[in-house]
């Protein structure tokens, strides 16, 4: 009897679940600290530019030297051990930070956060990619995905609420031990599926020479890794400076900031996954230029949204273009994430995940976290308190150069999709 590919199965909604749930856990560790920035920075007395260096850059230096690594382990042996022990370790780390005694050892512990966050894409969307057709892969991609605007939501809350009342130590202690929990759950009861190409004893899977001329020669895929990267680089370095953003601009306490960015970040993500994964499996439909398309549309709705977004003096207004923004982001994220895993291939899946966690997180939520602090530092003789507004201005323009990149992997994409359906005809 032919499996009806139309609806998950039970063992696959369990894993999508639990995926979902361990992208909260990863987006609570790496979002809480965002709406802390303030607070740390008071207590440490650090410039934006350091500030910029704790919350991204040292993050994303932890993540550029592992992820390749972790991502080749994840193309060669069990990935949900590999995932349970990152997630072990990612929320160790976090926990450890609510102790830390001085400035320097906030650093090393976020490097050891950002490390081991490493080891998420490649092994969660490796195991997701074998375990569902490829006409579903989108939606499930989209239902794992659900946990990052659900995690950024308890993230900002839990951190406004807790740093509000108790101070932002409490605050990492609170959202570090969960995750121990988690890993757990991952390591004994999550279902390690079968893989599309299983490598023989005189087969092993390809170098990391051949791995990187694969992507240099598929020009659809190196587009949309680089799109990928592109669009972290304009929402990483905006994200990590939200909260400050509006507690300068708009003058909103750290608690209010919490609620705010929980309903934006949190309820927008939501349903902006929601729309994504719905338009990706209905009007995609399995073709994968359609979702190039989609991620397009998606970047040029973000791009006028963002502009609205810092310039707006009306708070309300602001929030509710916020809430736009973060819709559009995942009608971006989530097609292109389902393209990459499509185009990849089984053997290099876990690298290209990889890949793309590495260069987004160290150039977008690393190096653009840090150039939009430096930026706000650089134009404070300009702009005063609002050079912050400035900096962010500039960087939203990089989401148009996202979108040139999706652009190009819709024209590659649609010449394939003709050629295929010419070919039979000669």
């Amino acid at each position: 009897m032919m499996q009806d590919v139309s609806r998950f199965t039970g063992k696959q909604r369990y894993m999508l679940f639990i995926l979902m749930l361990v992208y909260a856990c990863h987006l609570i560790d790496r979002t809480i600290v965002l709406v802390l920035l303030d607070p740390i920075k008071h207590e440490y007395g650090l410039s934006d530019t350091q500030l910029g260096l704790f919350s991204g850059l040292i993050f994303a230096l932890g993540t550029v030297m592992a992820a390749l690594p972790l991502g080749t382990l994840a193309d060669r042996r069990p990935r949900k051990t590999i995932l349970g022990v990152c997630i072990a370790i990612w929320s160790a780390m976090t926990l450890l930070c609510g102790v830390a005694w001085s400035y320097g050892s906030l650093l090393l512990l976020r490097f050891g956060v950002g490390a081991a966050e490493a080891g998420l894409q490649p092994t969660a969307l490796s195991m997701v990619a074998d375990e569902v057709p490829a006409r579903k892969r989108a939606k499930a991609v989209a239902i794992v995905h659900i946990g990052s605007p659900v995690g950024t939501l308890i993230g900002f809350v839990a951190g406004g609420w807790i740093a509000g009342h108790m101070g932002w130590r409490p605050a990492l202690l609170l959202v570090g031990a969960p995750g121990l929990l988690l890993a757990l759950v991952v390591f004994f009861t999550l279902r390690e599926p079968p893989r599309e190409h299983v490598p023989t004893a005189t087969e092993d899977a390809i170098s990391i020479g051949d791995f990187f001329r694969t992507i240099w020669h598929d020009k659809a895929l190196l587009h949309v890794v680089l799109g990928a990267i592109i669009l972290w680089l304009c929402t990483s370095s905006s994200s990590a400076w939200w909260a400050s953003f509006l507690m300068r601009s708009h003058g909103v306490s750290i608690t209010t900031v919490g609620m705010i960015m929980a309903g934006t970040a949190g309820f927008g993500g939501i349903l902006g996954n929601f729309i994504a994964g719905t338009l990706s499996e209905r009007v995609a439909q399995g073709r994968q230029d359609r979702l190039a398309l989609i991620a397009i549309t998606g970047a040029l709705i973000y791009f006028p949204l963002s502009l609205l977004t810092l310039t707006i003096g009306n708070l309300v207004v602001v929030v509710i273009c916020l809430f736009l923004q973060m819709c559009a982001y995942f009608l971006v994220f989530t097609p292109a994430y389902s393209l990459a895993m499509g185009l990849a291939g089984p053997r290099i899946r876990g690298r290209t995940a990889a890949l793309m966690s590495m260069g987004a997180t160290a150039i977008g939520y690393g190096l653009g976290s840090q150039l939009t602090g430096v930026l706000s530092d650089a134009l404070r003789g300009f702009a005063g308190d609002e050079s912050l507004r400035y900096a962010l201005l500039i960087m939203m323009m990089t989401m148009l150069w996202a979108a040139g990149h999706f652009g190009a992997v819709y024209f590659k994409l649609r010449g394939r999709h003709q050629g295929a359906v010419e070919a039979p005809a000669e």
